[in-house]
């Protein structure tokens, strides 16, 4: 069928429509800024992670850029919110994307990570759920976490299972890794009708070792209140998408991601969501300018702060 006026075909229209909105809904997520349009050939990464080497009696994070990792965590492989492509936005066919494209390219293709036992999406969000990402890591023996009112998304996706998880929900997967979802300061939806998608924070747990993964969030009491008791051993926090303004409800100065992590006695903190994408206003650089001068006296509590890093416990 084709619309009268256009002369374009029905599914045409409509899918047009869906990218449109969805662009609108990315927007309003990612706020206005004059540096989207990044012409620029990707940054390869000054540094390449070799999980083929990592130990599985150690708990290992490497960083991905933007607000992905992979872990191998006492020998559970674990990816966070994996964006490996050019570009993140909306995919209205396959895995064609429309939306922003990476200044740092990522470290490792899906090719050359492998078979994962668990896939964490924080959140809806197109830079934290990127479907030709997930697509790539389909296995029938890889398990998924996922937050509350976002299962509808994996629909067609090929995974052993696929946990929704609301604030509090814990489970124990194979080998002994314990997953909680953490209640922070941050919305889910993926599109603007999407009021039943929330965003986690995510507490993951083994022999005895906590790693909190902050993903996108403002600054909140809530996580202090929440992890009370627990030692954390590092803290993966959001530094950037804070300008203007407004944007610090749902998105940390790194200011306040160092408080809330030393809120939680954090050993450890690992900036992320900066230098990978273009998101709001604030320059690219200026998240880890402020980031270092806050944490000046105090940068062996550092991990890392490449992309492409790896950290070990030590």
């Amino acid at each position: 069928m084709e619309t009268s006026k256009t002369g374009i075909s029905r599914r045409k229209f409509i899918t047009l429509g869906i990218a449109a909105v969805g662009g609108l809904a990315l927007a309003s997520h990612v706020g206005y800024n004059n540096d989207n349009d990044n012409t620029e050939k990707m940054k390869k990464p000054t540094q390449i992670p070799t999980p083929a080497k990592w130990k599985n009696e150690e708990l290992t994070v490497a960083w991905l850029g933007h607000a992905g990792f992979l872990i191998n965590f006492y020998g559970t492989k674990i990816l966070i919110d994996p964006a490996f492509y050019e570009r993140i936005g909306l995919t209205p066919l396959g895995n064609y994307t429309i939306g922003m494209k990476r200044y740092v390219a990522c470290p490792l293709t899906a090719e050359q990570i492998g078979k994962v036992d668990l896939v964490i999406c924080s959140h809806a969000h197109t830079d934290h759920f990127d479907y030709p990402s997930l697509r790539s890591m389909q296995s029938p023996d890889t398990a998924v976490v996922t937050a509350k009112g976002t299962r509808s998304l994996w629909e067609g996706l090929n995974y052993k299972t696929i946990d929704e998880m609301h604030w509090g929900d814990e489970k124990e997967y194979p080998g002994g890794l314990k997953v909680k979802a953490i209640e922070g300061e941050h919305w889910g939806a993926r599109l603007p009708w999407n009021k039943e998608m929330e965003a986690n924070s995510i507490l993951l747990s083994k022999n005895g070792v906590n790693l909190f993964i902050g993903a996108d969030t403002g600054y909140t009491e809530k996580f202090q209140q929440q992890l009370r008791e627990v030692e954390i051993e590092l803290a993966i926090m959001g530094i950037a998408a804070y300008s203007p303004k407004s944007f610090e409800a749902r998105h940390a100065t790194p200011e306040q991601a160092i408080q809330m992590a030393e809120e939680m006695g954090a050993k450890k903190i690992l900036p992320m969501h900066w230098g990978t994408f273009k998101l709001s206003q604030e320059p690219m650089e200026e998240p880890i300018q402020r980031f270092n001068q806050a944490m000046a006296g105090k940068m062996e509590k550092i991990a890392l702060q490449e992309i492409g890093a790896t950290w070990v416990q030590s």
